[in-house]
């Protein structure tokens, strides 16, 4: 045996460890964070940060980490990893129309991407929602079915409490805040697109309404003018679909004006009701909810499917930061679980459970969930709780992939403005959050040919101005790219052992 080789290989492993215990010391970085948040023009806005080495679960830095904080979208990140643990990675929403004797049913499962315009548009080729009815029409008609007497619009996997009741009472016309259905269809708005009234200034301006939904109600009170430029909106009379459409219209909008509906459910049966009638496979346009105690329609013959998959919805959910998905993503859950109509009780329970599970019960008590999109100032979250969640799906082989891809990257979604002209040496990936007063960024800098993660998350609450607002995003992408640049360091510094 050479004694000098093994004792010499001994030492190698030592130095080997003592330097990879360096590159992790706990805290190691809260200087450095310390110093990037005092160069920031802040003011009172408070601050609160968590790095953690995925690796090892090792806290590389934390400021205030433990402070409960409104965490704006960054909500997303527990709804949606607790929905992807839940629902398991293979998960499909499936909406269907089925016959049952001589009515048609249109049963729900929740799905938030049926017929989602931004989601159509990606399609290649390319579909529009008048696509959509006209598949799901072509079905019934190569089916056979005739004459059908009434479409039920089954929407009872979630409940029918449409709007959370602490989201902001004047936002609940806008896209963000759009209402939560068993059944959604459009992404539960309408868009209306005006154009000049043919008889000049001062007529009552013409316009085309996608979905074209000529069932709606849309008293026009805006006015074709001469000089100046669009100045138009859309309000909606409380619990109804009657609009009203205002403004000035000077040249045809090429976007449209957007508005949410009331009771997508209805909504989406009269519009597949009208394709239906006119293909002759209905004989009126009897549309109708299925009541709470009526018996499922099972047996029945399914006329037509269509599915979408968990991953795309993670990532609409999460890059693009849509509400609605990430409020579907909650209420399935709490579906799944209790076999109950999916809500924000029952989903914010199951939630609770998986942090409960995951984190520990201490960490999931100081959690508080209103909603899944974190639109409620009502939630509340501490930047550690957020990185210890990060890496609890980062260490799960079976789902931190997916999970990973659904987050934004510099150049797309919500982060497409973002790190402009940075260096960035590993891949970061990250939700950003943002109401009113309220910034976040919490994710990963991966290194990809190791695998190797670390996780933030900064959060910033009670920001006044614009410069904190400024400040506040800059601080986000500082914080970022200290983990991009530690993390670089460690994977290319790590010792490589030989024999």
């Amino acid at each position: 045996m050479d004694v000098r080789r093994s004792l010499h290989r001994a030492a190698c492993l030592l130095v080997a460890f003592a330097t990879a215990h360096a590159w992790a010391q706990a805290g190691s970085l809260t200087d450095d964070v310390r110093r990037l948040v005092a160069a920031q023009k802040l003011g009172p806005a408070k601050v609160s940060v968590c790095i953690r080495d995925v690796e090892n679960g090792i806290t590389l830095a934390d400021l205030n980490g433990s402070t409960p904080m409104i965490p704006a979208s960054n909500m997303k990140l527990l709804t949606s990893g607790a929905a992807l643990l839940v629902l398991s990675p293979e998960y499909h929403y499936t909406t269907e129309l089925v016959q049952e004797g001589d009515r048609l049913i249109l049963r729900g499962s929740g799905d938030p991407a049926l017929a989602d315009p931004e989601v159509l548009s990606l399609m290649k080729p390319r579909m529009t929602v008048g696509d959509v009815l006209d598949v799901i029409a072509d079905a019934a008609t190569t089916a056979g079915v005739r004459g059908a007497r009434e479409l039920v619009v089954d929407d009872r996997v979630f409940d029918r409490e449409f709007v959370h009741p602490s989201w902001p009472a004047d936002k609940l016309d806008r896209g963000y805040s759009c209402q939560v259905s068993g059944l959604n269809f459009h992404a539960n708005v309408i868009l209306v697109f005006p154009r000049p009234g043919g008889d000049g200034p001062g007529s009552p301006p013409a316009f085309a309404v996608e979905p074209e939904s000529p069932f709606l109600s849309i008293s026009n009170k805006a006015r074709t003018i001469a000089n100046g430029k669009n100045s138009v909106w859309l309000s909606r009379e409380p619990e109804t679909n009657r609009f009203t459409l205002h403004g000035d219209v000077k040249y045809a909008a090429q976007v449209g004006v957007e508005i949410t509906i009331h009771d997508p459910a209805t909504f989406a049966g009269q519009l597949l009701a009208e394709r239906l009638r006119g293909a002759g496979v209905m004989s009126a346009s009897t549309v109708r909810l299925a009541e709470p105690g009526e018996p499922a329609s099972t047996p029945a013959r399914s006329i037509a499917a269509i599915t979408t998959p968990i991953e795309e919805v993670l990532k609409r959910c999460n890059t693009d930061s849509a509400n609605l998905y990430a409020e579907s993503l909650l209420k399935s859950m709490g579906h799944a679980v209790t076999r109950e109509p999916g809500s924000w009780k029952n989903g914010a329970s199951v939630l609770r459970m998986v942090l409960s599970q995951k984190l520990g019960p201490d960490q999931a008590a100081r959690v508080t969930i209103a909603d899944g999109s974190g639109l409620s100032r009502d939630n509340a979250v501490s930047a550690e709780a957020l990185a210890r969640w990060l890496e609890v799906m980062g260490r799960d082989r079976t789902v931190r992939d997916i999970f990973a891809e659904s987050l934004a990257s510099p150049g797309e979604g919500t982060l497409r403005e973002r790190f402009r002209g940075d260096k960035i040496s590993t891949h970061i990936c990250a939700k950003s959050g943002f109401i009113n007063g309220v910034r976040t960024l919490s994710g990963y800098a991966i290194d990809e040919a190791s695998g190797r993660r670390v996780a933030f998350s900064v959060m910033i609450n009670d920001i006044k101005t614009d410069t904190q607002t400024l400040a506040s995003k800059e601080l986000h992408e500082q914080i970022a790219l200290l983990c991009d640049r530690w993390l670089a360091a460690r994977v290319n510094q790590s010792p490589k052992l030989g024999g």
